[in-house]
């Protein structure tokens, strides 16, 4: 995915302008200084649909970030065409955390051609992954947290060996590529998007909406 400095466009939403590329709002917007990363190893995101509605979604900002990644949306992995595609893959993997998996670091000298990492709620995620027998049929690989987790107090995590999507990714390729500066600033753009939205968050706590007051003459 090509991007062009500050040249990409904006949309109009019925309620204020937003960046067609982050698809954060104007004045929230996490564009500048993220630049598609390169990497040996391709990238596809499998998302639940309900995960792409929430103000917070590291999947996409993940996609932005790195040059060679995709995004695809399904409950039912093993009926998408393209999970089916990329599970022939023979260097295909699966990133995701368990007693079958084990440590991403290990492949470093032979990383993964393909890494499918599944986007969603803790619960959605095993539910496909458990679901999916072409997943199952996949070498497992996982990270372990470098620090406190990137959502903060901004959503509740079932553990502290669980990270988003985009920091599970980041610490994936930085191992497997030996190169963690290379991919710090997707991570850089993860935090800016959640400080924003705690920003928003404690606003909205500071400042409820008012209303009016009932008086003897609004009442009935």
């Amino acid at each position: 995915m090509r991007f062009q400095g500050a040249s990409h466009r904006l949309f109009r939403t019925n309620v204020r302008e937003s960046c067609r590329r982050c698809l954060r709002p104007l004045g929230h917007c996490l564009c500048a200084g993220l630049r598609p990363a390169p990497s040996r190893t391709r990238v596809v995101i499998l998302q639940h649909p309900r995960e792409a509605r929430l103000a917070i979604c590291s999947a996409w900002l993940a996609r932005l970030a790195l040059e060679n990644a995709e995004l695809h949306r399904a409950v039912e992995l093993d009926a998408h065409p393209r999970v089916r595609e990329v599970c022939r893959d023979p260097g295909a993997a699966l990133l995701f955390p368990g007693p079958f998996a084990s440590p991403v670091a290990l492949r470093a000298g032979s990383p993964p051609s393909l890494l499918l990492v599944v986007d969603g709620t803790w619960h959605q995620a095993e539910r496909m992954v458990g679901k999916s027998r072409l997943l199952g049929g996949l070498p497992r690989l996982a990270v372990a947290p470098d620090g406190e987790g990137g959502y903060r107090e901004l959503r509740r995590e079932p553990g502290a060996h669980t990270l988003s999507t985009l920091e599970a990714i980041a610490l994936a390729l930085a191992s497997l590529e030996g190169d963690p500066e290379r991919f710090r600033p997707m991570r850089e753009a993860f935090r800016r998007m959640v400080d924003l939205q705690l920003e928003c968050a404690r606003g909205a706590l500071h400042h409820p909406r008012r209303r009016p007051g009932r008086s003897g003459k609004d009442a009935a």
